[in-house]
């Protein structure tokens, strides 16, 4: 006997690109707006732009998922990394990447 499926992110694309908004507006950009600027660059508006042409690529909703879970991980690392007083200026220089 199978069961029906529920909705869930894993199978709505829409409500994955809905958490990526979300995660998005913890660094000010929103949905429609053209957000923080820096010079001649809307960063909003290029996030805007960015998700309608991958909204158009038809994505896998589990493939959205992958694309939130890396901007999370990038926006909440940056968060940590700018913390004041949580990493110093020198061990800030002494990190590298990692060798493959």
């Amino acid at each position: 006997m199978e069961k029906k499926g529920t909705k869930t992110l894993r199978n709505e694309p829409g409500q994955a690109w809905d958490m990526i908004w979300n995660e998005l507006r913890r660094t000010g950009i929103f949905k429609g707006q053209g957000g923080p600027m820096e010079g001649s660059i809307q960063w909003g508006e290029n996030a805007s732009m960015a998700i309608q042409r991958l909204q158009e690529a038809k994505l896998q909703a589990a493939e959205v998922d992958n694309i939130g879970m890396l901007l999370q991980a990038a926006i909440h690392a940056a968060e940590i990394y700018w913390r004041p007083g949580d990493v110093s200026t020198e061990r800030r220089e002494k990190q590298r990447p990692l060798k493959k």
